[in-house]
């Protein structure tokens, strides 16, 4: 089924419509719930906002010199996000279950926060 818009343009109904969401999918998987877990919902937070930077930067450079170089560190930054999603969706489930490993994990988040020591909300007293 086809949709007819301003100037005759036609497009498969249900396709990503712009060129941000044709190159970077919705991320997955989901973010867990940060559940009053200050430390899961600041790294979940800064995951969500480099995301949603990187994919902007390499638009409004995409065109320009070197913009190819732009998107494919856009795309890497993309992976590397994915890559972080996987590990707090894995503590969040840990944690929901009350697996005594999520306590290591949560650590190991506490690091990575790190990444983002410069932010104003990011708190030493986070377990390191």
């Amino acid at each position: 089924m086809t949709s007819r818009g301003i100037g005759d343009a036609q497009r498969v109904l249900g396709q990503p419509r712009s060129w941000v969401e044709q190159t970077f999918p919705k991320p997955t998987p989901a973010l867990p719930d940060a559940a009053g877990d200050t430390l899961l919902g600041f790294v979940c937070s800064q995951v969500r906002q480099w995301e949603t930077q990187v994919a902007t930067e390499a638009a409004e450079y995409r065109n320009q010199v070197l913009g190819a170089a732009m998107v494919r560190y856009a795309l890497d930054i993309r992976r590397q996000c994915a890559a972080l999603r996987r590990i707090l969706a894995r503590y969040g489930d840990a944690r929901d279950a009350g697996e005594p490993e999520a306590v290591r994990m949560r650590e190991f988040i506490a690091d990575v926060a790190t990444a983002w020591s410069a932010h104003p909300d990011w708190r030493d007293d986070w377990p390191t």
